[in-house]
C-alpha cells in the first residue's frame, strides 16, 4: 500500500530540523492511522505530529483507526509518497486467523449446556454421584444467569450485558476484578477448570446431536439459537456425565470466544457487537441473541472514557438527551420460543425518531404481538419518540442479497 501526505510542503513552519531530515528517500518511519468516524478521513501521526493523508495505490480501504505502520519515504517530491513495510494489522489477523482455527471447530451451541444447568438445578435423579465442586460450580453459573423478567427493567438488561462474558478482559484490564464473581464468561471458565480437575474429557463424551445452529458472524441476518434437550438425561453414571459436561462447557466457552473475536475482527469504530445472553426463564434457560450497531454519527460526550459499552469494554453511563439527540443505533434481537418457533426483532432509532420491527414463525405469535402494538406505541410516545412505524410480519428475517457475507474464516486450499 502506497500513501501521500498532502500538506508536506506546509510542514516545515512547525516541525523540528531532526524531523524534517528525516524525509529522505528511503528513510523508515512509524506512524499511527487515525481515522474519522463520520467522513473516514484518514491521518497520520507520525512524530508527534498529525497528517492529512490519501491512499494512493494498494488497498483502497487503507488502514484501520489505530493501526501502527512501518512506512518507507519513496519520494519527497512533488509529493512525499511513502509505503507500507508492516503493519499490527498483519499480526493482528494472523492472531485471529490462529484463534478461530482453535475455536470454531469447538465450539457448540450454548443451548446444550443451559439445558444440562437446568436438568442439574431442578435436582433431577441420577446426579447424586457427581463430585460437590462440580454441581456447586454449575450452579453458580445457573443462578447468575439474567432472568427473563427483570430484564425489562434498562438498568437490569444493561447489568445483564455488562456480565455477559463479552467484555471480561476488558474488565480485567481496567482493573474491574470484582467482575470475576458474576461475569458468565468468568464462571463458565471456572466451571471448565472444575471438570477438569475432577478428571473430566470432552473427548471421550459420545458423539453429539447434529443440530445445526449459526455460527457467531457481524454480517447476515441475525437468526435465533434453538432450544436442547438435556442430554445428562440420557446418562446414568456420573463418569459419562461428567464428559458429556464437559464437552458442552468448553463448547460454549469457545463459542464465546468466537463470538469475541467475531466482534473484533472488522476493527472498525461503528463494528457491530455481537452478544449471545443467557437467560432464565422458570425452570428452562434460552439464548437471547443480540446485535448492537452505531451508524458512526459522532460520539455521543455520555460515551466517551474508558468503561463503556461503546467500546466494547463494560457499563455504558447515562446519556443527555440533548448530547445523544443525533445518535442512530440499531439493535436486534433473537429468540427461540420453543414449540412456537423463532422470534426476531429489530429496532432502529435515529435522534428521537424510533421504528419496531417485530417477526415470528408462528401466525399465532404474530397475531398476539399485532393485538399489543398500540401499547407498545404509547408507551414510546410517553417516553419522548416520535413513532417512524410498528411492524408485525410473519416469518424471520432472510439474509440482504446487497450485504456481503462476513466471513470468520478464510480457508484456501
Amino acid at each position: 500500500m502506497r500513501v501521500e501526505l498532502l500538506n508536506f510542503r506546509g510542514m516545515g513552519a512547525g516541525s523540528s530540523p531532526s524531523l524534517l531530515s528525516e524525509w529522505r528517500v528511503g528513510a523508515i518511519v512509524q506512524a499511527v492511522a487515525v481515522r474519522d468516524s463520520t467522513q473516514q478521513q484518514l491521518w497520520l501521526d507520525i512524530g508527534a505530529q498529525r497528517h492529512p493523508a490519501r491512499i494512493a495505490s494498494g488497498d483502497m480501504t487503507g488502514p484501520r483507526h489505530g493501526e501502527t505502520l512501518q512506512l518507507r519515504v519513496l519520494r519527497n517530491s512533488p509529493v512525499l509518497a511513502l509505503e507500507t513495510l508492516s503493519s499490527s494489522a498483519s499480526s493482528e489477523a494472523d492472531f485471529m486467523t490462529d484463534a478461530l482455527r482453535k475455536y470454531v471447530p469447538r465450539q457448540e451451541s450454548p443451548a446444550l449446556l443451559l439445558a444440562n444447568l437446568a436438568w442439574l438445578a431442578q435436582g433431577k435423579g441420577g446426579t447424586q454421584g457427581l463430585p460437590r465442586e462440580v454441581t456447586l460450580a454449575a450452579t453458580g453459573l445457573w443462578q447468575a444467569l439474567p432472568e427473563t423478567a427483570k430484564l425489562g427493567d434498562p438498568a437490569a438488561l444493561r447489568d445483564a450485558l455488562v456480565r455477559s462474558g463479552v467484555f471480561l478482559e476488558a474488565h480485567l484490564a481496567a482493573g474491574a476484578n470484582a467482575a470475576l464473581r458474576s461475569d458468565l464468561k468468568a464462571l463458565l471458565l471456572s466451571l471448565v477448570r472444575t471438570l477438569q480437575l475432577q478428571g473430566a474429557r470432552a473427548s471421550a463424551a459420545g458423539p453429539g446431536t447434529g443440530t445445526h445452529f449459526p455460527l457467531p458472524a457481524s454480517g447476515g441476518p441475525l437468526t435465533p439459537l434453538p432450544a436442547a434437550p438435556a442430554s445428562l438425561a440420557l446418562l446414568d453414571t456420573p463418569a459419562p456425565q461428567l464428559n458429556e459436561l464437559a464437552r458442552h462447557a468448553e463448547g460454549a466457552l469457545a463459542r464465546l470466544m468466537t463470538t469475541q473475536i467475531a466482534n473484533y475482527a472488522a476493527g472498525t469504530p461503528t463494528q457491530p457487537i455481537l452478544i449471545e445472553l443467557p437467560v432464565r426463564h422458570e425452570e428452562r434457560a434460552y439464548v437471547l441473541r443480540l446485535r448492537i450497531e452505531h451508524d458512526g454519527a459522532p460520539a455521543c460526550p455520555a460515551h466517551e472514557g474508558p468503561g463503556t459499552l461503546g467500546e466494547r469494554s463494560g457499563r455504558p453511563n447515562e446519556d443527555s438527551p440533548d448530547e445523544c439527540a443525533a445518535q442512530s443505533w440499531s439493535v436486534e434481537a433473537a429468540l427461540d420460543l420453543g414449540t412456537a418457533g423463532g422470534l426476531h426483532a429489530k429496532v432502529t432509532l435515529d435522534g428521537r425518531r424510533i421504528g419496531v420491527q417485530l417477526r415470528a414463525e408462528s401466525p399465532a405469535v404474530v397475531e398476539a404481538l399485532s393485538a399489543r402494538a398500540g401499547e407498545l406505541e404509547a408507551a414510546l410516545r410517553e417516553a419522548g419518540l416520535d413513532i417512524d412505524r410498528i411492524m408485525c410480519l410473519h416469518g424471520l428475517p432472510a439474509g440482504d442479497p446487497r450485504t456481503r457475507t462476513v466471513r470468520l474464516l478464510d480457508v484456501k486450499a
